[in-house]
């Protein structure tokens, strides 16, 4: 699956969280004898789509913001969702567990992708500072 991403340190960590998923989902459905590791599959590249059809949308650093938060949301509830599905008597306790363990990476996930999109804030910041400053310079030097 393409994803798009910030920077290349976004896309070692979308990739690096996706495949955490795909490993809790994996997990979770390792004792059944149908698809339902595929099924989720779907799910993700569903999600996966849909994101990246509204990143090309994107045209103010809000909407940035509001795009790079969409994976982890999107993701997080609809596994949380699918964890809820196959859950039953047997594997209650190991899919609870799964879950928790889906939402504090889902919060770290969501706190690297907050700093990330502070150091871009921040750079984008600095070039507009200098830009200016290089502006007022020529204007001076005419």
């Amino acid at each position: 699956m393409k994803m798009y991403s910030l920077n290349k340190k976004h896309a070692k960590l979308l990739e690096k969280y996706m495949k955490f998923i795909q490993g809790v989902i994996y997990e979770a459905t390792e004792d059944y004898n149908s698809d339902k590791f595929c099924d989720y599959n779907e799910i993700l590249a569903n999600i996966v789509n849909y994101v990246n059809a509204f990143k090309k949308m994107v045209k103010t650093s809000d909407r940035l913001n509001e795009w790079a938060y969409m994976i982890p949301n999107l993701i997080m509830y609809s596994s949380m969702g699918f964890l809820t599905g196959i859950k039953n008597k047997r594997n209650c306790e190991h899919i609870e567990k799964l879950s928790e363990l889906l939402f504090e990476k889902t919060l770290d996930f969501v706190g690297e992708t907050s700093d990330i999109l502070t150091d871009i804030k921040t750079r984008d910041e600095i070039q507009k500072r200098l830009l200016k400053i290089k502006r007022k310079t020529n204007e001076l030097n005419s």
